[in-house]
């Protein structure tokens, strides 16, 4: 049965409303479409179904890219992006390969790293298929990030250089630059590289000063303010992290201010500040990451919380968290943090005088970590839980 001309009339126009709603998305905007996201969901979901309204319900939910990334909706995202890429033409392959890049970066921030890999591998096919720097580029460094997180560093490297290379070619503009800089120094931090990672991410802080983006700023400053900590530069490290806080100020970009404020509650941690470190952690787990589809991040915080907790002497709140924080990472696909949180658990079974439970944690945790020997922290963590495990033998 075919849709009435009135009905494709009235779809056409609320897919019009939604592209002006939607044209020029900045902090200050996002907010409102909080409210009313379900009724953009609905309209994008009507006006992929129809072939006069598929074209101008694409641009839409491409265009939306800004308000799902910020406000962590890439749950809920993913099956537009897979229905839109679906609905798209097979020949059309500058607008597939426009979807396969955010559904990629989606897929990643998701957790579904597999499927972000294969993505855009997708996405950088088209690329070489059209002789598009531009798509070769964006996909280069997506799947050098989806490495990374995989611990595949050799592939990250050569992907990020890739994409460094395609970015020249075209003489791409200075943000894309900020961006290589901070994917190779976050591929410098993953490996230990402290001075090298202190150094690209330094640049990339210094060309998102002159661009003016507050949240790609504190972005920037916090990973600084990591690798700062870590080389136990603490007096910089703290005034990193509240450069970011008040480049946010304002913004309404709840979670690039979560991830700030959970590290400056691991930098008062470090430094074995409790009640500042609890403040902090407590201020991260706001309602706002509690109701998003931000897993990783709580995950994140609820087991900085639990260390906390554990410290304090609080061990069923401490325990109460750390399972939650399990639960979330076996969701969220991540070895290295979950083997963490395991470890974490052990600490406080341990503690509570359940020795075996404790030790089968432990074991558990090690397991995951021998899988990783590149990477830094994960060694560092295997170390640590097998002196423990001894300990408790």
């Amino acid at each position: 049965m075919h849709p009435s001309a009135q009905f494709t009339e009235c779809i056409a126009a609320n897919i019009s409303y939604w592209q002006q709603r939607t044209h020029n998305l900045t902090d200050d905007t996002l907010p409102a479409l909080d409210r009313e996201r379900q009724n953009l969901y609905r309209a994008a979901k009507f006006g992929l179904q129809l072939p006069d309204t598929w074209q101008g319900t694409a641009d839409l939910i491409l265009q939306t890219y800004v308000f799902i990334e910020r406000r962590g909706y890439w749950g809920e995202w993913i099956p537009m992006l897979e229905q839109l890429l679906e609905c798209c033409p097979k020949d059309n392959l500058a607008l597939r390969g426009r979807i396969l890049d955010q559904l990629g970066l989606f897929y990643r921030y998701n957790r579904q790293l597999d499927e972000a890999l294969s993505t855009h591998q997708a996405e950088l096919e088209i690329g070489y298929a059209l002789n598009d720097k531009w798509r070769e580029a964006h996909a280069c460094i997506n799947l050098g990030a989806v490495c990374r997180e995989m611990r595949q560093f050799d592939e990250a490297l050569t992907y990020t250089l890739n994409a460094e290379k395609a970015f020249k070619a075209i003489n791409a503009p200075l943000i894309k630059h900020a961006f290589v800089m901070l994917d190779l120094g976050q591929l410098a931090k993953a490996q230990g590289q402290w001075e090298n990672a202190e150094q690209h991410f330094s640049y990339s802080v210094s060309i998102w000063r002159e661009v003016g983006d507050p949240a790609y700023l504190a972005n920037s400053l916090r990973l600084l303010g990591q690798v700062l900590v870590t080389q136990d530069k603490i007096d910089r490290a703290m005034a990193v992290y509240h450069e970011a806080i008040d480049a946010l100020g304002g913004t309404g970009n709840y979670i690039e201010t979560t991830r700030v404020l959970n590290d400056l509650g691991s930098l008062h941690w470090e430094q074995r500040n409790l009640v500042e470190a609890e403040r902090f952690f407590l201020k991260a787990n706001s309602s706002l990451l509690q109701q998003s589809g931000d897993f990783v991040d709580q995950a994140l915080v609820l087991n900085n919380l639990s260390t906390v907790y554990l410290a304090q002497g609080k061990l069923k709140e401490a325990e109460r968290s750390f399972h939650r924080s399990i639960t979330l990472w076996r969701d969220c696909d991540d070895p290295i943090h979950l083997a963490n949180s395991l470890g974490g658990l052990a600490e406080v079974k341990a503690t509570q005088g359940e020795l075996t439970e404790a030790q089968q944690l432990y074991g558990e945790a090690l397991n995951f970590l021998m899988l990783f020997p590149q990477d830094a922290w994960g060694q560092k963590l295997q170390k640590k839980f097998t002196e423990s495990l001894n300990d408790l033998a």
